[in-house]
């Protein structure tokens, strides 16, 4: 009897733990993204931005997504949470990359032009669209 007591203690710990993480309460401090990001979200970005890169921040659980990207795009994805998140296509699509609180990471968009949904495998709620043409 005592070992089912403990281990059911020690799994209601490491779930507390977990959701605890996942909870995100709007009491942390943001890490403020780089000035292109900005100019990523403005509707000229396409124009303004180095051919073949795009990017993708996430804040406040949301994802800000350019209007577009180029197929074969490196795609620099920026974390301002301080929570981890997926960029991952919800359908087919190929990308699902995993950014820690507060990094950045890089993937390739798909060489296929068309619209991607996106969702967060750590947040489902979490969802937007990547556009490829």
């Amino acid at each position: 009897m005592r070992m089912i007591n403990r281990a059911l203690v020690v799994a209601a710990a490491v779930s507390l733990a977990g959701i605890t993480g996942c909870a995100g309460s709007g009491g942390g401090s943001y890490t403020t993204p780089p000035p292109a990001s900005s100019a990523a979200a403005a509707p000229s970005a396409d124009a303004s931005a180095p051919a073949g890169e795009a990017t993708i921040t996430i804040r406040d659980f949301a994802y800000e997504v350019p209007a577009s990207v180029k197929p074969g795009a490196m795609v620099t994805v920026t974390n301002a949470d301080s929570a981890p998140h997926t960029v991952t296509a919800k359908d087919e699509g190929g990308f699902d990359v995993e950014v820690p609180a507060g990094g950045t990471v890089t993937f390739q968009a798909p060489d296929v032009p068309g619209e991607y949904a996106i969702i967060c495998t750590f947040h489902p709620q979490m969802s937007g669209t990547l556009v490829v043409k």
